[in-house]
């Protein structure tokens, strides 16, 4: 039918439900409706309604119903309210970090390429950051910019972050649990499964100082791969990838359980690992192994090491390797060796592409009794004075400040008492066990509350 009444026929016989929606001016939506019922999402992820109006979500307005926590008492008094996952909670104040119902300061922390963990008072260990391979040990694989609980079944007593992977001491016998990315056998558990929980190593007790390394090969996605170490009565210990003879035990193959590492026969006081080397310390000498291409051993030769040699004889009090350099506090002053793209074997300065053997940094009116070594980048802590000092590549503010320095830098930290450091960023804890990182803040491994830009200035970690 056609002519000018056909579309009032046709409308008038439709039912009344489409006739209503014919009425409005589209098929689906009432623009004259309440605006609430057409946008009913309008406030963010970080804030709540309130009388109608969004405002940011906090501890006077917290969840859908807006509530007033403020006057709730939390339960440790080194804690605040807090809204916390929408509801009302509590969290601890700067420089302490949540343990149960508790605030605890921490009292040893390592990074790992983008996450960090911390070794709390009380035995519980609290990571954050990267967790896709499950380093953050909370049996997700969810990464978090706040830290969370790893699952640890006693009380630990050490701890190590590798590249994608972490390690903890802990019980009264001293076993050495492990989690994230197990690709080389770096759990040791005599699997290669990844494991977002700890698991014990296999037939390992008796463990003091450990750590942790590792890197990862291009491509997408990457390979990964890793090693662990452990100082034991009778030496060193260690398991996972082996092609460059990072295990120490003269040879290149891989392990998914530790092996003895050879030449060390007594347990030493320090042990530190880099991408594909070892390095302890031992009664003052630093004694590396496995990957010398970088010069990163300090024998000033560049063919691997399957099992330890000597870099410094005497007087070594303190041991930090990073990816390929390594830096040893000797006589209350730093030396460094090995990989030097930028400047982080030579106080900033690279115009030599590698230190080969030990050499001193220069860090007038500085008195180093600890450092870390992370990709390309250096920090130093002299403990007396609480001061820190970092030098090499800040292209992520991992040195502190505007990402353009590359010599010493000295980062706005005060009562720092110990550091690590991760990929591009750096962490320290301070003499009453606050712990502040700054640099690359990508996935949260700075434990900030949320991941964004580089941090340029230390912050504190959340207490949440």
């Amino acid at each position: 039918m056609s002519g000018p009444n056909a579309t009032s026929l046709r409308l008038r016989a439709l039912p009344p439900l489409l006739l209503a929606l014919a009425a409005c001016s589209d098929t689906l939506v009432d623009h004259n409706a309440d605006p609430a019922l057409l946008n009913p999402s309008a406030c963010t992820p970080v804030q709540t309604t309130c009388g109608g109006v969004c405002v940011a979500e906090d501890a006077a307005h917290c969840g859908t119903a807006c509530a007033d926590c403020t006057g709730t008492a939390p339960p440790d008094p080194n804690a605040t309210p807090a809204c916390v996952a929408h509801a009302c909670g509590f969290e601890c104040n700067p420089g302490w970090l949540r343990s149960g119902t508790a605030c605890r300061r921490a009292q040893a922390i390592s990074a790992g390429f983008a996450h960090t963990c911390a070794l709390l008072s009380d035995g519980a260990v609290k990571c954050w950051g990267a967790n896709d391979h499950g380093q953050l040990g909370d049996g997700t694989l969810a990464n978090s910019a706040v830290p969370v609980d790893v699952a640890l079944p006693a009380a630990a007593t050490a701890l190590a972050a590798g590249y994608v992977h972490t390690c903890a001491v802990a019980g009264t016998a001293h076993e050495v649990f492990c989690w994230g990315d197990n690709t080389t056998g770096n759990l040791g558990d005599g699997t290669t499964l990844e494991r977002s929980a700890p698991v014990q190593v296999s037939g390992l007790s008796g463990a003091g100082a450990i750590a942790a390394g590792g890197g990862e090969v291009g491509g997408s996605p990457p390979t990964f791969y890793g090693h662990t170490c452990a100082a034991v009565a009778a030496g060193v210990e260690c398991w996972g990838s082996n092609e460059s003879g990072q295990l120490g035990d003269d040879s290149t193959v891989a392990s998914a359980v530790p092996v003895q590492t050879q030449v060390l026969t007594s347990p030493p006081s320090a042990l530190s690992v880099g991408d594909r080397h070892t390095c302890a310390l031992v009664g003052g000498a630093i004694w590396c192994w496995g990957s010398a291409g970088s010069y990163q051993l300090g024998n000033g030769n560049p063919t691997n090491q399957p099992k330890p040699i000597q870099a410094i004889a005497t007087g070594a009090t303190a041991l930090a390797a990073g990816a390929a350099h390594t830096c040893a506090v000797v006589s209350s002053a730093l030396q460094c060796w090995g990989s030097n793209s930028a400047g982080q074997a030579n106080g900033g300065d690279n115009s030599q592409a590698f230190v080969q053997t030990p050499a001193g940094v220069t860090l007038a009116g500085f008195a180093p009794t600890g450092a870390a070594g992370g990709n390309a980048h250096t920090c130093a802590v002299d403990a007396g004075a609480g001061k820190v000092t970092c030098f090499g590549a800040n292209d992520q503010s991992q040195l502190s400040g505007a990402p353009t320095a590359r010599g010493n830098v000295a980062v706005p930290v005060t009562g720092a008492a110990a550091l690590t450091a991760g990929y591009d960023h750096s962490c320290a804890l301070l003499a009453d066990g606050g712990v502040q990182c700054w640099g690359q803040n990508d996935r949260g491994q700075t434990g900030t509350g949320a991941p964004g830009a580089p941090l340029q200035a230390p912050t504190f970690v959340s207490g949440r």
